[in-house]
């Protein structure tokens, strides 16, 4: 096995490990201040798929320019997605 099949290896495996952690968390209940935390791990799976699978550093600028602007989408849909449950609060409701 060549080193760069080994490196895209290790990367697949880090990638199902964080996976298994995040999925592992959402089961776990967090206060609500320990919610954006669950974060980190879907951040770093994706800067893990666009620096080892896509090769965004190898790439020319357009493709730097081109990814950048796609993770900051990615940061915007990530949190409208994540404004809805960090602000949801149950209400009584007299019965």
């Amino acid at each position: 096995m060549s080193r760069a099949h080994r490196q895209l290896l290790a990367c697949w495996m880090t990638l199902i490990l964080l996976a298994g952690v995040e999925f592992g968390c959402a089961a776990i209940r967090f206060d609500r201040s320990y919610r954006p935390m669950l974060l980190l791990p879907a951040l770093t799976m994706a800067a893990l798929a666009a620096l080892m699978f896509m090769r965004v550093r190898d790439g020319i600028a357009t493709v730097r320019v081109f990814a950048i602007a796609a993770l900051f989408w990615l940061t915007i849909l990530l949190d409208l997605g994540m404004m809805d449950p960090m602000t949801r609060a149950i209400y009584p409701v007299a019965g």
